[in-house]
């Protein structure tokens, strides 16, 4: 009998909520809102920020997620992907802080596997993509493998649209307080190995919480204040909540173009959450070209900061 327990239940408010175990580890998916909102031990706690507020909300194909008659990016919490950096947003929306809703506020649909279940965007009307995640779990430990495709199925909106370069930009929200790290390229493009963001009408708090020691960056999450951070790190980003350590792990490809001027990864966050985001290559496609990009995450229990670090460091080898 597969330890492997694949079962739909109503998980806050959500009706067609679908929880993925083994004997370790959980993951719950909504595909309402095409989000992995729930990851932890069996018997411990979600690592991933939910927000009560959104709880139970379902988004509707191609339709704007408003508040107040205002349209907005909702902020649910969990695991989302997004096709493009937000340099592009606002030749999508109109907006530089709203993406595109077909991939980012709607409803996707679900197949099952025996191991996993795969989660399907709606084709975008705006950008003429789709979005397909096929995210399963091994009999035994604490790993989760995701497997991603961005499909170019049809012509965009306008040519301009058809101009914006593509990725798979994957963003987990985790609970704050938390210390995240990655590692710092010996052939990095940036000046230290990262890059800190200069915002007009904000101070960057990453400025005080950021640090680096034996080529580890880490970053101390915000009490109150936003912070952001970018890097072209080559392996793994990961978050460090209450003795636990989730890491998520890519491929970095080093002929290839990433964006916001050669991010693989950044790390965004303020009170409420700190966000690990991965993102992939960037390409303009053609119909029927794609984009892939997997991720593989862990979970570890952790005893100390001298265990932490022993372990960050054998994620380069």
């Amino acid at each position: 009998m597969s330890a492997i327990q694949i079962k739909t239940i109503t998980y806050n408010g959500w009706k067609n909520a679908v929880e993925i175990s083994n004997l370790e580890i959980k993951l719950i998916v909504i595909p309402e809102t095409g989000r992995i909102i729930y990851f932890g031990f069996l018997n411990g706690e979600n690592l991933f920020y939910e927000n009560k507020a959104l709880e139970g909300v379902e988004f509707k194909v191609g339709e704007y997620f408003a508040e107040n008659n205002i349209k907005q990016a909702p902020n649910v919490g969990g695991n989302r992907v997004l096709p493009c950096s937000e340099e592009y947003h606002h030749l999508i929306t109109g907006s530089r802080h709203i993406p595109d809703p077909f991939i980012n506020a709607s409803c996707y649909s679900v197949e099952f596997l025996v191991n996993g279940v795969v989660l399907k965007s709606p084709i975008s009307a705006i950008l003429g993509i789709q979005i397909k995640r096929t995210i399963t779990i091994a009999e035994v430990g604490a790993g989760v493998d995701i497997q991603q495709e961005l499909v170019k199925i049809q012509v965009a909106k306008n040519t301009v649209l058809e101009n914006i370069p593509l990725t798979i930009w994957s963003l987990s929200k985790i609970k704050t307080p938390n210390v995240s790290f990655s590692y710092i390229s010996e052939n990095s493009i940036f000046e230290n190995g990262f890059t800190i963001s200069k915002w007009p009408d904000a101070k960057n708090y990453a400025e005080e919480n950021a640090s680096v020691k034996n080529t580890i960056l880490s970053l101390k999450s915000s009490d109150e204040f936003p912070q952001k951070i970018g890097l072209d790190a080559r392996k793994w980003v990961a978050g460090y909540l209450n003795d636990t350590l989730f890491v998520e792990q890519f491929t970095f490809d080093e002929k290839a173009t990433y964006p916001d001027n050669g991010t693989s990864i950044t790390i965004f966050g303020n009170h409420l959450f700190t966000e690990l985001e991965c993102l992939s290559p960037e390409r303009k496609l053609s119909i029927g070209e794609k984009i892939t990009y997997n991720l593989s995450w862990s979970l570890q229990k952790v005893k100390n900061y001298s265990e932490l670090k022993e372990i960050l460091h054998t994620l380069d080898v």
